[in-house]
């Protein structure tokens, strides 16, 4: 197939009901693409991907020419720490189902995507380079996560060497923006911080406490800058790859506390 022309055929997106998944699904019907966006719980098509049977049924049923394979469980740090084997089971049950109905037909390009957090902990303090990606130990607190979607890539690169799937492997920053986990353990940190002033507010409280010392750094990407991403990448698209999306710009906790305090 003529990746140029991915536009023009059957879109199928998993986790589509998930932060990434909702603003991808709006901004393709926006331009009139054939997408089907599904969900574990709702959107409009429910398929449950950790049921082998059920993601058969779904591909059966749609039979899509690409897919954005958005779908996993995921999590802040608390989640990360005290629910490991969820993770590591349950996101490990998504990917082989969903890249071994890809294999299976043999569909053309799939979009797949990876973490930050799943970079070697070696190189905390370092420029984050794509080849670096596998080479490592990833931070404890989030290796079962981390190692279940380093398995989507190597998966997605046996596909490829296999079957000639193409694929794109996207590694983002730290993603936020409307429709986002708000839940006070198991969110990311900008929701996670949101939600903390805002239960200050409303609850009277003086003060919030922030988790560390504040000084970690971290990249934030708004959400709608990293769907402008994708499908530019698909757009351009020429050979299989794994790509960072990031902004290049350091934010400490710290600050990102401050701005978010002075924003409520």
């Amino acid at each position: 197939m003529n990746m140029l022309n991915w536009r023009k055929e059957k879109i199928l997106i998993t986790g589509g009901t998930g932060l990434i998944g909702t603003h991808l699904t709006n901004k393709l019907n926006s331009m009139g693409l054939n997408v089907l966006s599904v969900g574990n719980t709702r959107g409009n098509y429910k398929c449950d991907l950790r049921n082998q049977q059920s993601t058969k049924k779904l591909f059966d049923y749609y039979k899509p020419q690409v897919v954005f394979h958005l779908a996993a469980k995921v999590g802040g740090i608390f989640a990360n720490i005290t629910k490991k084997s969820d993770f590591y089971l349950h996101n490990t049950q998504i990917n082989t189902n969903v890249v071994g109905e890809i294999q299976n037909r043999e569909i053309p390009f799939v979009f797949g995507m990876g973490t930050g957090c799943a970079y070697p902990k070696k190189l905390e303090d370092h420029i984050l380079y794509e080849d670096d990606f596998l080479d490592g130990i990833p931070e404890i607190t989030n290796d079962a996560y981390a190692y279940s979607k380093r398995n989507l890539l190597v998966h997605l690169k046996a596909c490829e060497e296999n079957h000639g799937i193409n694929y794109i492997y996207c590694i983002p920053a730290n993603i936020f923006g409307p429709f986002d986990n708000f839940h006070p353990k198991y969110s990311h940190v900008v929701p996670g911080l949101i939600f903390k002033f805002l239960y200050a507010i409303q609850n009277s409280q003086p003060s919030v406490t922030i988790g560390g010392n504040g000084k970690a750094k971290r990249d934030f990407l708004y959400i709608d800058d990293l769907i402008d991403a994708i499908i530019l990448l698909c757009d351009n698209f020429s050979k299989s790859k794994t790509i960072n999306i990031s902004t290049g710009i350091l934010t400490p906790i710290s600050e990102l506390a401050n701005k978010i305090k002075l924003g409520s």
